[in-house]
């Protein structure tokens, strides 16, 4: 059994039931997912500040993120193995291609455009959710997806303002999504096995090692940086980077992926906000208005399996890993 194997599956039923709801259902895992929004909305204004250009950020990223990892997992008694590693690939192929696009992109086009393409995502997943992991995917659920990204539309484009665009930073917008999603959907399917930990740090050297050779041929300059451009940087590697995915990754065994991706949505909401603080980005009546719309949708979705889940007779959830 994996070392973040849930609560659920590691206690007697008489010790399960004297717990909170959320520690043995699916509350703490959509929390997770939470969080890892919040990380990432948060993350897109990180990149914002920071002067390296896309694809070298995103080899500092990875190389420093996989580092972390491995001390992260030293500490915890656990190495990395041939077998993390073979699981890994497809999903660590993906994900370093995703970063170097989408941290481009966000340099390239304007904020607004990166966020609204990427919030295609859960149109994309729910297409093959069904196929590949047996969801169901009701009239609802399509249409609280609808509300929801009217809502994102509204944010995003309210935001929008007047921003440099780019046609070719909308393409790599585009390239992101698609395998973002790839590796979404992988990443779901490797954590029925493999802990979170595990293939984190696996797929963070998968990506490091395919992003390296992108770096050396793309002419960008390999910039040391200042020491804020490296604050800058850590934060990014910690808490939207590792944070992020070893909440998501962990939550994928106890989420379904049409849920998971659709509260992805929030993304684009967070980092409005997170821009309105740090950057000191407008934030006017419209965009407040259509984060409250995603929000409510998010909500409505999230409460709605919950509570099918619930009504439900217990069963575990994932196999040993």
């Amino acid at each position: 059994m994996s070392t973040d194997a849930p609560l659920d599956l590691e206690l007697s039923p008489a010790r399960r039931r004297r717990l909170p709801a959320w520690a043995t259902g699916t509350r703490a895992p959509t929390l997770a997912v939470t969080a890892a929004v919040v990380a990432w909305g948060c993350g897109n204004v990180l990149v914002k500040l920071v002067s390296f250009e896309g694809v070298v950020l995103s080899l500092y990223r990875l190389w420093v993120g996989f580092f972390v990892m491995l001390i992260a997992m030293r500490l915890a008694g656990l190495r990395l193995t041939p077998r993390a590693l073979r699981l890994a690939l497809p999903g660590g192929v993906l994900f370093g291609v995703n970063v170097a696009m989408f941290f481009s992109a966000l340099k390239l086009t304007s904020v607004a455009d990166a966020t609204l393409i990427s919030a295609l995502q859960p149109a994309l997943v729910f297409t093959v959710a069904g196929p590949w992991f047996g969801e169901r995917v009701g009239l609802r659920e399509v249409c609280w997806t609808a509300a929801a990204l009217a809502g994102v539309v509204i944010v995003v484009l309210a935001s929008a303002g007047t921003p440099e665009w780019s046609p070719l930073g909308d393409l790599l917008a585009v390239g992101a999504v698609v395998t973002f999603t790839g590796y979404f959907l992988v990443s779901k399917r490797v954590r029925e096995s493999l802990g979170a930990v595990e293939y984190v740090a696996a797929m963070q050297l998968v990506a490091a090692v395919v992003v390296t050779p992108i770096a050396l041929v793309s002419r960008e300059h390999l910039a040391i940086g200042s020491p804020v451009d490296w604050l800058w940087l850590m934060l990014i590697v910690c808490v939207s980077g590792i944070g992020g995915h070893l909440l998501v990754n962990w939550a994928h065994r106890y989420v379904d992926v049409s849920i998971s991706s659709l509260m992805m949505l929030g993304v684009p909401v967070v980092g409005a906000v997170a821009a309105w603080l740090v950057l000191d980005e407008s934030l006017g009546p419209l965009q407040v208005v259509g984060g409250l719309i995603t929000l409510a949708s998010l909500a409505a979705v999230v409460r709605r399996r919950e509570t099918s889940r619930a009504a439900a007779p217990f069963e575990a959830v994932g196999g040993g890993g």
